[in-house]
């Protein structure tokens, strides 16, 4: 029954378009309307409807344009074919989410429906006419070219329009309630759409057919207002009218500067279609990445909350165990056990605030409050943070920053971005080491901080793993070193948000220098880089 209904669109649509330009002297179609009936026919049943189409297109050619048989047979499997294969290619690489709710699916729909199924409908095309009507080598780049447009447009006028209204392809920005006004807007513009391209308008030179292009916002309105079918439609009705009043000699295309009047419709017609198509494609993206974003927040701020609660009654408690304060345990064992919960607890925790302060930065909700700092004691009380676990490890700690060096930062960030850079530092450079601190004041009025160790060093590729959120390196001496791998993706953003810059230089087995730029009171305006 499908392919019935197939064949028996195909043919009737294909008389239709062939009667009409038939009428003006255009033989065969400068535009293949069927292209669409064809490509949405395997969209709905694959290489089932193989024969519909192709039973379709052997009755609209040899009925239409009386071809040799085994011409018109070959044109048809061509023209069955084309989209069928295209289609087999959508499916593989179609988006989970839909062709029209993501950019690679609306590439995917041009590259492939658009683009190469009118390709292999021409290709077999032109060399059936080559074999069959030995027709000159010279003419077959011009054939090719012309069913090439021809079945391209075709495809583009109506098939995403089909594709919609079958609800084929879902439209992820949702139609609200309470539109019947938008609706009417809508479909006055459609009427003065149609009009302004059928009624020769009252302008001369480009004012005259530069117009309809303007076209190009109403119909995004429409599209992110009321919904992609309702524009899509808009623009399918706006090629037809388009298309018929070039062929009849009416519309703002008719300039003789011009020469082709459907060439500026084709033009017209592809800008509003793959305007329409990747404008919403873009912002359905954005939409659910904000949407994302926004649920991540939510969950790892109730989540932090609900776990620092118990954590630090874990803490609490296991400090009191660790040094006895209730009274002796009654084994060394015991204040072994407790020692390692208590650890554990602070690593967790050390885990939780991370990852709240990732999502608090990454949802722009991380607000600074700017200020002069003396660059030598803020990056000194970060050292003494870090001191007992760099003389544990007989790593040499040194602080070379001038008493009168000033930075321009809001101070909590400040400690944060510095803290986590030496920590790093020391976890990674092995015993014996060294770690140095500076920062300087440069000739354009920055503030650069310095963190350089003799640590193990990073490769260009752990450089970029060490970049990532989680991200972290494991080799050598940082087999056993205990983090998040949230430290350095957290710092980068919160020195971006002062509108600083982070370098690494690093060698393997040699060390690591890390850069921190940040601009002064009145050239930073402390606002996160887009």
């Amino acid at each position: 029954m499908a392919n019935l209904a197939t064949a028996l669109l195909y043919c009737g649509l294909g008389w239709a378009v062939s009667e009409f330009f038939a009428r003006y002297g255009l033989f065969p179609s400068p535009i293949w309307l069927p292209a669409s009936i064809a490509v949405v026919a395997a969209m709905i049943g694959g290489a089932r409807m193989l024969p519909g189409i192709f039973v379709g297109s052997l009755i609209a050619n040899y009925a239409l344009f009386d071809p040799p048989f085994l011409e018109a047979v070959a044109i048809s499997l061509g023209n069955a074919v084309g989209p069928v294969l295209a289609v087999v290619l959508i499916r593989r690489l179609r988006p989970m989410a839909g062709l029209f709710n993501r950019l690679t699916g609306v590439l995917t729909f041009v590259g492939f429906a658009v683009l190469l199924h009118p390709a292999v409908t021409a290709t077999v095309g032109t060399a059936s006419l080559a074999v069959v009507e030995g027709l000159p080598a010279a003419s077959l780049p011009g054939i090719w070219i012309t069913w090439w447009l021809s079945d391209s447009g075709g495809t583009l006028f109506f098939a995403p329009a089909i594709l919609l209204w079958l609800n084929m392809e879902r439209e992820s920005i949702p139609r609200t309630e309470g539109l019947v006004w938008k609706d009417i807007v809508f479909w006055s513009a459609l009427a003065l759409t149609a009009i302004m391209l059928l009624v020769p308008l009252p302008l001369e030179g480009a004012g005259r057919w530069g117009f309809p292009f303007l076209m190009v916002v109403p119909i995004s309105w429409i599209a992110l207002r009321i919904s992609l079918r309702a524009a899509y439609t808009l623009i399918s009705v706006v090629s037809l009218i388009a298309s018929a009043g070039a062929v009849a000699g009416f519309g703002p295309f008719q300039d003789a500067v011009l020469g082709n009047p459907l060439q500026m419709v084709g033009i017209l017609i592809v800008l509003l279609a793959l305007n329409t198509l990747i404008i919403i494609a873009l912002v359905v993206e954005r939409r659910e990445a904000e949407e994302a974003n926004r649920f991540k927040s939510m969950f790892l701020a109730s989540a932090s909350h609900d776990l620092r609660t118990p954590l630090n009654a874990i803490l609490g408690f296991a400090e009191m165990m660790k040094h006895e304060t209730m009274g002796p345990l009654g084994s060394p064992r015991y204040r072994d056990y407790a020692a390692h919960i208590h650890d554990s607890g602070a690593i967790l925790l050390d885990i939780v605030n991370d990852l709240l302060d990732l999502s608090r930065i990454e949802s722009g909700k991380h607000e600074l409050d700017p200020a002069f700092h003396s660059a030598r004691d803020v990056a000194a009380s970060c050292v003494e943070l870090v001191q007992m676990r760099a003389d544990q490890e007989n790593i040499t700690l040194n602080l070379e920053i001038e008493p009168d060096t000033q930075v321009w930062a809001d101070l909590r960030s400040l400690r944060q971005i510095l803290i986590n850079l030496i920590a790093n530092a020391v976890a990674f450079t092995p015993k014996g080491g060294k770690v140095a601190v500076r920062a300087d004041q440069t000739e354009n009025g920055w503030t650069m901080f310095e963190v350089s160790d003799t640590g193990i060093g990073m490769s260009d590729d752990q450089i970029e793993i060490a970049l990532q959120p989680f991200g972290r390196i494991r080799q050598g001496e940082a087999k056993d070193r205990l983090g998040t791998g949230l430290g350095l993706p957290i710092s980068i953003r919160l020195v971006k948000l002062h509108g600083g810059r982070l370098s690494i230089n690093s060698t393997p087995g040699v060390g690591t220098t890390i850069h921190v730029e940040l601009p002064g009171a009145d050239q930073g305006d402390c606002k996160p880089e887009h």
